[in-house]
């Protein structure tokens, strides 16, 4: 699309520019970059091709002034600091959220190039500064820059998190401690977070360490939930994120990187929405493989790591020409997901779903064949009703809207009994604040890992806190 936009107010975190008219935000032509209509543009040295700049250290930065005519005089880059708050405000609202701040003016100097007559670009150095002391937090600085008259636009982003090591095959958790008869145990254990984004913000999860390795706490962030709805119009089902879910697509960066930066592997929960359809009335494989195949465009474009199967609330019966199919079409559901995206992760809710040990489809697999972890309902207390092996197993579970007060007992049971995860569902943020979840989640990391756990970085506000 050639065409340009006028957008009154927001703010947008691509290729923007803030117009010479200080109430409107005007975006480039999308293979503009940053280049206005003249012909100017303001860019990082180091990465010309970025559209926002995002540091996270001390340092002096390099950036381009371009003007697409030559300067009338002799002059000098100068930085335009009256907007700024102005333009973080907006960027918020556009955003949707409300925890990006102003960099402080104690945290960075801006220093401009002279120019002659007649020149058509001229560099500027942003220095940030005192980064050690900078409050954790997500900020922004809005770069709007004047040249021989012409004003250009780049937005630097700056991120102040916790200390943390990052999970990778190379760089696991430690063993569990002690002496346990599990010959099969040849990985740490798992350990999994269910967020609901309803109500709280899913990086927090990220800030869970153990104390002294720093490794990341929750091997896997579950997304809690979108949805499998249907259009009646089309005849298909589809996946819907609601409001609460639009932030964390409309800034990944923001959301998801911090946790997939810690070796995080994030996935989304598919909950059907009382319209009738679920993983149970897949009328045949084909109809399988087309959701599979939206769930991979999603997947492919906001980085998930994988999804979870979740079959409740579906209500089957709404919809005539979807009737109630049973574990087979769930099996057609599996199979297609891993077909469609061999490299990510597919997990089992243990719950509500019409899967069994010795179900078998086409290819003579079962759901095990195609599942790679799964975890026991809070409430209840098994093995794998899909023939899982333990150690890709959690027998037991924490709802922790009741507390994570025995969180010790659950590590214990789980350890001994020989399983490989535990799964904990949507620690309060009050319980965050407070330390409880910390001091909770320690008792049992000594267990898993002969590590406490400690809380790490900014305590990010959900929907439930504001």
């Amino acid at each position: 699309m050639k065409a340009k936009y006028i957008i009154a107010n927001i703010m947008i975190g691509a290729a923007l520019l803030y117009a010479c008219d200080k109430d409107k935000i005007e975006l480039p032509q999308p293979e503009n970059n940053t280049m206005n209509s003249q012909g100017s543009a303001l860019y990082y040295k180091a990465a010309p091709q970025e559209e926002v700049t995002n540091l996270s250290a001390d340092g002096t930065y390099t950036f381009v002034t371009k003007i697409g005519k030559a300067a009338p005089d002799a002059g000098a880059v100068t930085l335009l600091t009256g907007s700024m708050e102005k333009i973080v405000k907006d960027y918020n609202i556009f955003k949707g959220v409300l925890d990006y701040s102003l960099l402080p003016s104690a945290n960075y100097t801006f220093e401009g190039s002279s120019y002659t007559k007649g020149a058509t670009e001229a560099e500027a150095k942003l220095t940030i500064k005192n980064f050690a002391s900078l409050d954790y937090g997500d900020y922004l600085l809005p770069l709007k820059v004047e040249m021989a008259g012409q004003q250009v636009f780049h937005l630097v982003k700056v991120h102040k998190d916790g200390e943390f090591s990052a999970l990778s095959e190379s760089s696991k958790k430690p063993m569990p401690p002690g002496s346990y008869s599990c010959p099969d145990r040849k990985e740490p254990m798992k350990m999994v977070a269910y967020v609901e984004t309803n109500d709280w913000d899913i990086r927090n999860m990220g800030q869970f360490v153990l104390k002294d390795s720093k490794k990341p706490v929750f091997d896997i962030v579950v997304l809690f939930a979108a949805n499998m709805n249907y259009d009646a119009k089309k005849g298909k089902r589809y996946l819907f994120f609601n409001d609460k879910l639009q932030p964390i697509l409309k800034d990944p960066d923001k959301y998801i990187k911090p946790l997939k930066d810690r070796g995080i592997k994030v996935i989304v929960d598919i909950l059907p929405n009382h319209q009738g359809v679920g993983y149970n009335n897949f009328q045949n494989y084909e109809e399988a493989v087309e959701f599979a195949r939206e769930c991979k465009q999603y997947a492919d474009k906001y980085g998930f790591d994988g999804y979870d199967i979740d079959e409740e609330y579906a209500e089957y019966g709404k919809v005539k020409d979807k009737p109630y199919v049973g574990g087979k079409s769930t099996l057609w559901f599996v199979r297609a997901m891993k077909e469609v995206m061999p490299d990510k992760l597919l997990t089992l809710y243990d719950f509500g779903h019409s899967l069994y040990s010795g179900l078998t489809d086409e290819q003579g697999k079962e759901a095990k064949d195609y599942i790679d972890y799964s975890w026991a309902n809070y409430s209840e207390n098994h093995g794998s009703s899909i023939g899982l092996p333990k150690e890709k197993y959690g027998k037991q579970s924490i709802e922790a809207n009741y507390g994570t007060y025995y969180a010790e007992w659950v590590a214990q049971a789980n350890l001994e009994d020989c399983f490989g995860l535990m799964m904990i569902f949507n620690i309060k943020g009050n319980n965050i604040e407070s330390g409880r979840t910390t001091r909770d989640l320690s008792k049992a990391t000594k267990k898993l890992y002969d590590e406490e756990c400690i809380f790490s970085g900014k305590y990010h506000k959900g929907p439930k806190d504001r």
